[in-house]
């Protein structure tokens, strides 16, 4: 049995695999914790669970003005479909959805986790 306290290897938990712009959404009380991109890829849409700890294409993860709080300071957004990750790359965070942008030559692996 995996555990799940002290973390599991990518994939034991489940994983999905896409070379278009299908929307990406886990199983029932799990999230996204990994993004491995096969090929070059853009990232249209990601939300992440906790949009003020995990960057996004919505929200701005870390960016407050005031360094005293509990949030960081300096994070952005990935800007939808502007930001290429290149071959090979893996991301690490909490995401509840993403999509990707249609990549015949390749695609992207989503591994999930608890």
């Amino acid at each position: 049995m995996a555990n799940l306290d002290n973390g599991v290897m990518l994939g034991a938990l489940g994983s999905v695999f896409t070379d278009t712009n299908t929307e990406i959404v886990p199983p029932t009380g799990m999230v996204i914790v990994a993004i491995q991109m096969i090929t070059k890829n853009n990232i249209v849409r990601l939300t992440a669970q906790e949009p003020t700890r995990f960057y996004s294409t919505l929200e701005v993860a870390h960016g407050a003005a005031d360094p005293s709080t509990d949030v960081g300071t300096g994070g952005q957004s990935i800007g939808a479909g502007s930001c290429t990750f290149p071959a090979g790359m893996t991301i690490y965070g909490r995401w509840i959805n993403a999509t990707f942008a249609a990549d015949a030559d390749g695609g992207v692996i989503c591994y999930f986790g608890y």
